[in-house]
């Protein structure tokens, strides 16, 4: 079993991978986002510190195109 969670920022990325995450997902900012709220979701910036820190805790990276 594996637990994945959601992730509005990287505060929330940060509290689910110390708390034993297997895997987090996030959301860019964006139309075509579902889960677009004012204060959530990344850009290329931070959703490049994100991964810098899902690495650093041995977390891996996988992203999924959009069809």
């Amino acid at each position: 079993m594996e637990l994945v969670c959601p992730a509005g920022n990287i505060s929330i990325l940060k509290m689910a991978v110390d708390s034993g995450a297997d895997a987090v997902y996030i959301g860019f900012k964006g139309d075509t986002n579902v889960r677009y709220f004012a204060g959530l979701n990344f850009n290329d910036g931070s959703a490049q510190k994100t991964v810098n820190y899902a690495h650093e805790h041995g977390r891996l990276n996988q992203r999924t195109p959009l069809g």
